[in-house]
C-alpha cells in the first residue's frame, strides 16, 4: 500500500476554515433520520428493555415525579434518569407510542452522524467527512439501534461528543471546547452511569500507547471543569439517593455495574471475540473493509497522531469489553464513529492515489469478504424465503434481489470507475436494504410478537368483563406497555389467591400446564374466555395462552363458560 500518499490525511487547517455546504449537512442528516424513523410508529417496543424504558417515562409523566422512576409500579433503578427526561420530551413531540419513545434515539442517531461528517472535515478533509458520516448513517447495527428505545444511541452522542472536544484540544487551547467536554461528559453520566468515562479512558489509553495525542489533557481546565460534570450529575444523584434510602446504588452499581462486570446477567455470557464476529455481522458491507483500514491506519501510526486517536478508540473499549463478563452488542456502540472515519480515510485516500483495493493483500481481502459475506446473507435470505410464514416470503425474496444487485453493481463499479464509484454502491444498497427493514420487514413480524397483541387484549378483555388485569408468569414488559397501565404480578398460588380476593374478579393470560393445577385450587373458580396460539419470536418459539378471568370461589358472580381461539 505504498502507494497512498500519508499526506493525503494532512491537516485539518484548511478543511476547517471552509464554509460548511448545506447540503452536504442535509444529505447526511436527512438520509440518517429518515433511516433511523422509517416505520417506528408501525413496529411495536422490543422485550424486555425497551418496554421498561418507554413504561417508566409513561409512569413518570403521569405522577409528576421526575426524580423517582418506576416501572410497573416499582422502583426502576436500572440507569440514571436522562433518558426518561428525554424520553419524556419525545412523547409529547411524538405521542405516548412507540414512534415518541424512540424519537429521542433517533435523533441522537442522525445527530451523531452530523457530528461524525463535521469531524471528519476537519480532521480528514471534505471528501473523508461527508463519506463518514454516509458509512455511520447506513451502517445497520447504528441504524438498528438508532430506531430503540433504550440509552444507547444517546450515549453515543455525547462520548462522540467528547471525543471530538479531546481531538480539538489536542489541537489548540479552548476553554469554551474544555467546558463542553465536561458538560458532554456529565450527560454521558447521567444517561448510562460511567460506561461513557470508562470507554472514554479506555479509548484514551490504547490510544497514548499507540501515538496518539495527549496535549488535551493540559487544555482541560481540571481546577473548574470537574466541577462543572459534578453540577450536572450531582443533584439528581443526591435526590435519588435520599428518595431510595440507598437502593438506588445498591441496585444500578452492585447489580447492574458489578455483577454485569464479573458474571453473565440474563443469560447475556458471550464467547471470546464476541464483539469482534457480531460488530463484523450487524455492521456489514462496512465490516468488510475494516480489516483493510485497520492494518492501513496501523502501519501510518507514527506519521500522524489520527491514527493513534482512531485505532485507540476502536481498540480500546473492545479490550474492555472482551474482559466484561455480560456481552451485549450495542456495548460497543460508541466506538462505531470511530470505524466510519477510519474507513473513509482509507476509501478517500486509495481513490486519491488512483489504486484499486486490489492493489495490496488486505484490499484484496476485503472485496473478497464482501463477496464471500454477501452470498452467505442472500443464500440465508433465500433459504428463509422458503421456509418463512406467507407473511415474510416477499420480504424475504425482496431483501434477497437488493442485496444482489448491489453486490452485482459493486463489483461491475468496482472494475471500471474503481473503488468511489462502488463506495457509492455500497451506500444506496445499505440505504435501501435498511429502509426496507424499517418500513417492511419488522411490521410484517408484529403478528408473532405476542407480548404486544395479549396486552392489548388483555386491555379489551378488562372493560368487557369489568376485571381487573393481573400478571402471573407470562409477565413481559411488552405485557405491561401494552396494557398501558401497571399490572400486580401474582408469582406464587398463594399470592394469587390472594390477589383474586382483594378485587373479585381479575383477567390474566394462563399458560396451559397452569390451567389444570388452578382447576383443581379449591379457593378459585376458572372461566377462559379466549384461548390465543402464536409464536412468540421474542423467545423463539410457539406459545399458547389462555385469557382466563378468576374469582374467589362461591363468589355471587355467575360463570358464562365462552372460550374462543385467535391467532
Amino acid at each position: 500500500m505504498a502507494a497512498i500518499d500519508p499526506t493525503l490525511l494532512a491537516t485539518n487547517d484548511t478543511p476547517s476554515r471552509r464554509t460548511w455546504p448545506v447540503r452536504q449537512a442535509v444529505l447526511v442528516g436527512l438520509l440518517a433520520l429518515i433511516l433511523n424513523l422509517a416505520g417506528n410508529g408501525r413496529i411495536s417496543l422490543f422485550d424486555r428493555d425497551e418496554p421498561r424504558y418507554a413504561g417508566a417515562t409513561r409512569e413518570m409523566r403521569a405522577s409528576g415525579d421526575w426524580v423517582h422512576p418506576t416501572f410497573n409500579a416499582e422502583p426502576r433503578y436500572h440507569k440514571p434518569v436522562l433518558i426518561y427526561w428525554l424520553m419524556m420530551a419525545g412523547t409529547a413531540l411524538g405521542g405516548d407510542n412507540p414512534f415518541g419513545v424512540r424519537l429521542v434515539s433517533s435523533l441522537a442517531g442522525a445527530a451523531t452522524c452530523l457530528v461524525v461528517w463535521a469531524w471528519g472535515r476537519r480532521m480528514l478533509g471534505e471528501r473523508a467527512g461527508l463519506l463518514a458520516g454516509l458509512i455511520l448513517a447506513t451502517a445497520p447495527i447504528v441504524v438498528a439501534e438508532s430506531k430503540m428505545a433504550t440509552t444507547d444511541a444517546t450515549l453515543m452522542l455525547w462520548v462522540v461528543g467528547c471525543q471530538f472536544c479531546l481531538w480539538e484540544l489536542s489541537q489548540r487551547s479552548s476553554w469554551k471546547i474544555a467546558a463542553l467536554f465536561w458538560t458532554l461528559l456529565g450527560l454521558a453520566i447521567l444517561t448510562k452511569s460511567p460506561a461513557g468515562p470508562v470507554l472514554l479512558v479506555a479509548s484514551g489509553a490504547v490510544s497514548w500507547w499507540l501515538g496518539g495525542p495527549t496535549s488535551f489533557l493540559k487544555r482541560l481546565h481540571w481546577r473548574w471543569g470537574p466541577l462543572l460534570c459534578a453540577a450536572i450529575v450531582l443533584p439528581w444523584n443526591v435526590a435519588i439517593l435520599l428518595r431510595s434510602q440507598g437502593e438506588y446504588y445498591h441496585v444500578a452499581v452492585g447489580y447492574h455495574i458489578i455483577r454485569r462486570a464479573t458474571s453473565g446477567l440474563e443469560e447475556h455470557g458471550g464467547f471470546p471475540g464476541y464483539y469482534v464476529v457480531l460488530s463484523f455481522l450487524t455492521c456489514f458491507p462496512w465490516s468488510a473493509l475494516l480489516p483493510a483500514a485497520l492494518y492501513a491506519g496501523w502501519s501510518r501510526r507514527k506519521e500522524s497522531p489520527v491514527f493513534g486517536f482512531l485505532l485507540g478508540w476502536i481498540v480500546g473499549p473492545l479490550i474492555l469489553l472482551e474482559c466484561v463478563r455480560t456481552k451485549l452488542i450495542h456495548y460497543y456502540l460508541p466506538a462505531f464513529p470511530a470505524w466510519a472515519l477510519l474507513l473513509a480515510w482509507m476509501l478517500v485516500a486509495v481513490t486519491e492515489s488512483e489504486v484499486t483495493l486490489d492493489f495490496w493483500k488486505m484490499g484484496r481481502l476485503a472485496v473478497r469478504l464482501l463477496w464471500v459475506i454477501s452470498a452467505g446473507a442472500i443464500a440465508g435470505l433465500l433459504a428463509a424465503a422458503w421456509f418463512a410464514p406467507p407473511g415474510l416470503r416477499a420480504a424475504s425474496l425482496v431483501l434477497s434481489a437488493v442485496m444482489l444487485v448491489g453486490a452485482l453493481l459493486f463489483h461491475v463499479h468496482y472494475k471500471v470507475g474503481g473503488i468511489e464509484r462502488a463506495t457509492r454502491v455500497l451506500i444506496a444498497s445499505s440505504a435501501v436494504m435498511t429502509l426496507l427493514m424499517g418500513v417492511w420487514v419488522l411490521p410484517a413480524l408484529e403478528p408473532y410478537r405476542i407480548s404486544g397483541v395479549i396486552g392489548r387484549r388483555l386491555a379489551e378483555l378488562e372493560v368487557r368483563e369489568q376485571a381487573k388485569a393481573i400478571l402471573c408468569t407470562f409477565d413481559l414488559p411488552g405485557v405491561v406497555y401494552a396494557l398501558g397501565h401497571s399490572a400486580p404480578v401474582a408469582r406464587g398460588l398463594d399470592k394469587l389467591v390472594a390477589q383474586v380476593n382483594r378485587d373479585k374478579k381479575v383477567i390474566v393470560a394462563l399458560r396451559p400446564q397452569e390451567v389444570p393445577f388452578l382447576q383443581r385450587e379449591a379457593r378459585l373458580e376458572l372461566d377462559i374466555k379466549e384461548i390465543f396460539r402464536g409464536f412468540n419470536l421474542d423467545k423463539g418459539r410457539s406459545e399458547t395462552l389462555m385469557m382466563t378471568v378468576l374469582r374467589p370461589r362461591g363468589s355471587a358472580l355467575a360463570i358464562q363458560p365462552s372460550s374462543a381461539v385467535i391467532r
